[in-house]
């Protein structure tokens, strides 16, 4: 930062960030210890930023939270997005979110990236995670990154051999164990309209995040799985005599209800 910034007070700032402690809280007892920061940034620690001018009225001075790994870890690594794709001499392509990154070689040339990779980072005091860390050939091995599952397939009518790119099993599951916690027995005290809107939010969001690529497929089964779920909910809820599937068809789920209906048109092909 000092590189480009020439700011004392943000400068200090920064300096303050990465010195501050971390607290541990054990859950069992409640008991809190402070840590001292030897370095870098705590997983999941936050930064607060006086938020005045654009962010608020200048009579007045507010906070913004937000997570310091990621933003911190996006200034630090800069200098390695530059590195992998502009200096190169194999020509890789880096993908990176945060310290999350995947880099992306023609056939044969993957064998001393991670060496060099290692080294890059050790010269700048940083280790790499080699739990996490492997070589991985995509034409027979599939990956997974932040959610999304990228494999090579061959298409039924073209033949032809494509990269695959859908919400991974892992993503997918989760989505449907929050949308359990929503939809379960003591949940059916509270109004259906509040609870109809929690479900939106979850599954608007989610498919709005997952919506690339070859998604029709994992959608179709989202929204059946969401569908099915709630119409069990709304049965149960209200006591009816009448067969859930009888009673809250998909068109009185998404009319009447108001229940979101899912896109099941691939990103690409709008």
């Amino acid at each position: 930062m000092a590189k480009r910034v020439s700011d004392g007070s943000v400068l200090r700032l920064l300096k303050a960030w990465l010195r501050a402690p971390s607290v541990e809280e054990d859950g069992e007892t409640g008991h809190r210890k402070v840590l001292p920061n030897r370095g870098g940034t705590p997983q999941g620690g936050v930064i607060w930023l006086p938020a005045v001018g654009l962010f608020a009225p200048r009579c007045c001075a507010s906070l913004l939270r937000c997570a310091a790994s990621p933003l911190l870890a996006n200034l630090y690594l800069n200098d390695l997005d530059h590195a992998v794709n502009e200096q190169c001499e194999q020509k890789p392509t880096m993908v990176r979110y945060a310290d999350d990154l995947l880099i992306l070689c023609k056939p044969g040339q993957g064998a001393g990236l991670p060496t060099r990779l290692q080294r890059w980072l050790e010269a700048r005091k940083l280790k790499l995670n080699e739990e996490k860390t492997r070589l991985v050939d995509t034409r027979t091995e599939g990956i997974e990154f932040l959610g999304i599952s990228v494999a090579w397939r061959q298409g039924l009518k073209s033949k032809r051999w494509y990269p695959h790119v859908e919400p991974s099993a892992k993503s997918q599951a989760k989505l449907r164990d929050k949308v359990r916690a929503v939809l379960e027995v003591r949940t059916r005290n509270q109004a259906a309209v509040a609870v109809l809107r929690k479900v939106n939010q979850i599954t608007r969001g989610w498919a709005g995040a997952f919506h690339y690529g070859h998604s029709t497929h994992g959608f179709g089964q989202q929204q059946l799985f969401v569908r099915n779920r709630l119409r069990r909910w709304l049965w149960r809820k209200y006591s009816r005599t009448h067969g859930p599937f009888e009673l809250f068809t998909d068109d009185r789920l998404t009319g009447q209800c108001k229940l979101w209906s899912w896109p099941l048109t691939a990103a690409w092909k709008r």
